[in-house]
């Protein structure tokens, strides 16, 4: 019995302080997960790891987000994929499990997962509803550009690398240094980063070494650009700010002829938000970056501000919800033909980050599109940039080799297609040629042409003199003249007719009133024209007022009256302040995709609405019923959504300020889903357009 007391002692003793210590390590673990130190965090989790210590459900789900927030998808969808087989997930951890699904490439996993996550996470709804429409969208477009090569570079010599600038012959780019030492990393346990430089031959790299002994600094340094002479370059570097933290702020420095000197901070930098990754356009107009300043759509959105003398700038605009969305926009870059290229994870994707491009179109930055697979992938691919004098030639940076929480730099090259380039060239260079002389044939052409006119005027005026007299002789007759001026007044807005317009008649000369009349319920009205005002080349003045509409004033000569009648007579309405979420609730319905009678009225009121809240981004969400083929659903959705964005449009509604977006058939408002026996009408209910009130500019 001693004996056996005694070992067992000895057994507590062996065993205690392993417990002890494991629980401190818990406890710190949990400390760190709870300020956000996801790296600190998970470095004690990994302590117990190696123990074998047996971790509560809720901790097992701590090192899940600390895998997921440090970027590592792999690790992180596994071990969410072992807590949801034992039925621990649920509510925004079931989210975060079906965002890493996503990441993984595993779409149809990730619309099931998005779609149980979406009534437990109301918050969250409208952009689940944006991330399974991404899925489906990277089902559907799986295949690969043909004639694009993406492949690592050589230029991953230092491990971590990212954010590429071509520079002379070679490239600037952001690195770890193999001389950091482990206590120089970030709080994902990073090396700092900071600027190589390397020449660059067919892809192949030579002579790398630092690029300024200036630009080194405790912190990380990146995301550099140049302006179109290399005079002056922009670049992030993390900045520590008073009371502890850290933040990304833009600086510029300028060549000396030897180095990179004289430092400064833009302006628009701030301590309560960050600007990152500058892009500058080929004309050194505008500096474009990303930010999460007040004012945006979503988390980070990308910028621009114009550059002007002496390092002063302008303010910054955002470049409106066409491009940025609900999530990250980054890594913005201008290429020379000023097409907009930056990476999103908020837009239809394949997963994580990926590269789109947008074009300059008519005051906004609109028409962005997926660059498609290989430039993109399932991981975080982002900082597309073109070589300026090569454009078949660049480089991204992506994270898609291993486990995707390292960046890396891949080549992008584009093929020559032989069978269809090469004939193309050769007519083009034929018309130029013609097209000179054919111009200079015109412009030669003129004189000769305008003297055989020159010595025709006086016979040409001469004839017609003698007989205008005739001609004019039966205008004495006042029946050619109206003897009454009368129409329908009605609004600019929705073309209804309005009641008690007033409507003045007055001789344009004198201003003397010739009459007035006030428009009856059907917006009719009439003013009779005496005869002394019946002649030829009588002016009038027409004058509509009416309270909650603008004033209008209208000239016309007797012989135009019928023409202004006839669709001239309107007025547009003063838009008072509206309720805020005025709109909640309101369905458009449609009908063999034709928006019907009663939702043009609908129309009418979003309108009003947004004109009078220019400060609202609504969202077009088109439905159909659950019958037909699912992707033909998908498509009509969408085609409906446009078509009220267009009225929306020809309402005067700036085009930012709506999103059009079809869902299909995946959200049925009543019992009609596939495999349900539903009447006609019920079918038809699910045809509707839902307004939902989306974001609200600064």
């Amino acid at each position: 019995m001693k004996l056996a007391l005694n070992s067992l002692l000895l057994f507590m003793l062996l065993i205690t302080p392993i417990n002890v210590s494991g629980q401190s390590s818990l406890r710190r673990a949990i400390s760190q997960f709870e300020r956000g130190e996801y790296y600190e965090a998970l470095q004690y989790y990994q302590t117990l790891m190696d123990s074998d210590f047996e971790f509560t459900v809720e901790d097992r789900i701590r090192i899940a987000h600390c895998y997921y927030e440090l970027n590592n998808i792999d690790d992180a969808f596994t071990a969410f994929m072992d807590l949801e087989a034992d039925g621990h997930l649920s509510g925004y951890d079931l989210f975060v499990y079906a965002s890493a699904t996503h990441r993984f490439g595993f779409y149809d996993g990730a619309i099931e997962l998005y779609q149980r996550a979406r009534p437990q996470n109301p918050g969250l709804q409208a952009q689940i509803d944006e991330l399974i429409s991404s899925c489906e969208w990277a089902l559907e477009n799986d295949d690969y550009l043909t004639n694009v090569r993406v492949n690592p570079s050589a230029i991953n010599t230092y491990g971590q690398s990212f954010g590429i600038q071509f520079y002379g012959n070679g490239v600037v780019y952001s690195s770890a240094s193999t001389t950091a030492s482990d206590r120089a990393k970030d709080k994902q346990g990073l090396s700092f980063l900071s600027l190589y430089y390397s020449d660059v031959v067919d892809y192949n790299i030579a002579n790398t070494r630092l690029f300024s002994r200036n630009l080194v600094f405790p912190y990380h340094v990146g995301a550099i650009a140049f302006t179109s002479d290399y005079s002056m370059m922009y670049y992030t570097r993390i900045v520590r700010i008073r009371g502890g933290g850290d933040r990304i702020k833009i600086f510029s420095v300028q060549y000396d002829g030897k180095d990179w000197v004289n430092e400064k901070e833009v302006p628009f930098n701030s301590e309560e938000f960050d600007n990152a990754y500058p892009t500058v356009s080929a004309d050194d107009k505008y500096l474009y970056f990303s930010s999460n300043r007040p004012g945006g759509y979503g988390k980070n959105d990308v910028w621009r501000v114009e550059r002007k003398p002496n390092r002063t700038y302008g303010t910054p605009s955002n470049l409106g919800p066409r491009v940025n969305t609900f999530g990250n926009e980054r890594y913005p870059f201008i290429s020379k033909d000023n097409i907009l290229y930056f990476a999103s994870d908020g837009h239809q994707g394949f997963g994580g980050l990926d590269l789109f491009r947008a074009e300059y179109q008519n005051g906004i930055w609109g028409n962005v599109q997926n660059m498609m697979q290989p430039f993109n992938s399932a991981k975080d691919d982002f900082g597309y940039v073109i070589n300026p004098t090569d454009p078949t030639m660049g480089f991204i940076s992506t994270n898609r080799q291993g486990d995707g929480s390292e960046d890396v730099i891949f080549y992008v090259q584009y093929l020559e297609e032989e069978e269809t380039v090469e004939p193309e060239p050769e007519p083009e260079p034929e018309p130029l040629v013609i097209s000179e002389p054919v111009v200079e044939q015109a412009t030669a052409r003129p004189e000769p042409i305008v003297e055989v006119p020159v010595e025709r005027p006086a016979p040409l005026v001469a004839e017609p003199v003698v007989i205008e007299p005739v001609a004019e002789e039966p205008k004495v007759d006042l029946a050619i003249f109206p003897s009454s001026f009368g129409g329908v007044v009605t609004s600019t807005f929705n073309g209804t007719v309005i009641n008690g317009a007033g409507v003045t008649l007055a001789d344009a000369f004198s201003g003397a009133v010739i009459g007035r009349a006030s428009s009856g319920s059907n917006g009719r009205f009439s003013i009779a024209i005496p005869d002394t005002y019946r002649k030829e080349g009588q002016e009038f003045e027409i004058s509509l007022v009416k309270e909650e509409f603008n004033s209008r004033k209208i000239s016309a000569n007797i012989m135009e009256l019928n023409e202004v009648a006839a669709g001239s007579l309107t007025m547009t309405p003063i838009f008072k302040q509206a309720e805020l979420n005025e709109l909640s609730g309101i369905s458009i319905p449609y009908r063999a995709e034709q928006i019907t009678a009663e939702g043009f009225v609908i129309l009418d009121r979003v309108a009003a609405y947004l004109l009078s809240n220019p400060n609202v981004v609504i969202k077009l969400n088109g439905h159909t019923e659950a019958r037909g083929d699912r992707l033909g659903n998908l498509d009509v959705s969408q085609r409906m959504a446009q078509k009220a964005e267009s009225y929306l449009l020809t309402k005067g509604v700036p085009s930012d300020n709506i999103i059009p977006r079809g869902y299909g058939e995946r959200y049925i408002m009543n019992k009609c889903r596939r495999g349900k026996l539903c009447n006609e009408e019920e079918h038809l209910a699910n045809r509707r357009i839902e307004v939902v009130v989306w974001r609200f500019l600064q």
